[in-house]
């Protein structure tokens, strides 16, 4: 009997590729959103701690206060958009891989019951070739007539 061949061998090596890019994306996309998160966090405690005028304050230390706060909410909203499309992505990314990995379990699966139906095909020719040559042995001892 000839050896086992799985005929999609060549997708199955193709889509096994696709997996490890999906996977490789969704792992990148997270760490984007975890530095995105981070940043976000970051901007927000700048905010939250900046100080506040105290004692003798002129009009212009106002005004700097103000426009630095306001600089600093604006840097939180771009990090809170950069948040949410980094989580926009990652969720993307996530469903790739989700897919590509059913496609090429898909694949594994037909490959591994091939090898099944392969092994049980050459153990019934194993056992029929066994059988022809106890039926030829047994017949030129000329116990079969």
């Amino acid at each position: 009997m000839k050896v086992y061949q799985f005929r999609l061998a060549t997708v199955e090596r193709i889509r096994l590729l696709e997996e490890r890019l999906a996977r490789e994306k969704l792992v990148a996309s997270l760490r984007d959103l975890r530095k995105a998160q981070s940043a976000n966090e970051a901007a927000y405690n700048e905010l939250r701690v900046m100080a506040s005028a105290t004692g003798v304050v002129t009009m212009a230390d106002l005004r700097w206060i103000d426009d630095q706060r306001e600089r600093l909410a604006e840097s939180l909203r771009i990090c809170g958009e950069k948040v949410a499309l980094a989580q926009v992505t990652s969720i993307g990314a996530r469903a790739a891989w989700g897919v590509a990995t059913k496609r090429a379990g898909v694949l594994e699966r037909l490959d591994a019951q091939g090898v099944v139906t392969w092994r049980e095909a050459a153990m019934r020719a194993e056992v029929a070739e066994s059988d022809d040559l106890a039926n030829a042995r047994f017949k030129v001892s000329g116990g079969g007539e």
